[in-house]
Formats: C-alpha cells, sequence, structure tokens
C-alpha cells in the first residue's frame, strides 16, 4: 500500500504482507511534497522495505516513485523474509 495522507499531516504505512503493521510520522512542520520525503526516509531508517520499482514506467520515474513513497512497504519483520 502506497503512503496514506492522514489528517493532511500525517503520513502512515500499511505493511502490503501482514497488513496488520502499520508506521505514522506527523509532517505537520513540513510543505506536503516534503513531509512525504521525509516520512519515506524515517520509515526506511527504521526498517521498512520500500519495493516501487514494478511502479516506475522508466528508470527516470523510479526516483520520482522511490521520493514519493508509491509502491509496497513491507515491515522489518516481514522485510527479512526472503521471498518477498
Amino acid at each position: 500500500m502506497a503512503l496514506a495522507v492522514v489528517r493532511a499531516s500525517h503520513l502512515r504505512v500499511t505493511c502490503d504482507s501482514c497488513r496488520a503493521t502499520t508506521a505514522e510520522v506527523c509532517g505537520r512542520r513540513d510543505l506536503p511534497g516534503m513531509a512525504r520525503v521525509a516520512a519515506v526516509r524515517k520509515f526506511k531508517s527504521v526498517g521498512w522495505h520500500h519495493d516501487g520499482a514494478d511502479y516506475a514506467p522508466s528508470a527516470r520515474a523510479e526516483t520520482t516513485v522511490d521520493a514519493m513513497g508509491a509502491g509496497r512497504w513491507y515491515c522489518p519483520a516481514c522485510s527479512k523474509k526472503t521471498h518477498l
């Protein structure tokens, strides 16, 4: 599941594998575009795995997809599994 904006200042991600684990970041002090980029960095820093390559039509678009958080997200427990 891609990043979802909650109450215009919170960004939440749900694990695409187990669908039970979620994480949320408050981006109230950032502009909407920068809040998404900061949220992606924070989720990755605590162990979330982002798989956005399938959603990019070209290599150039892949960097935009990665920065904005589109694509599949896996929680730290599910990202350790080898079958992703």
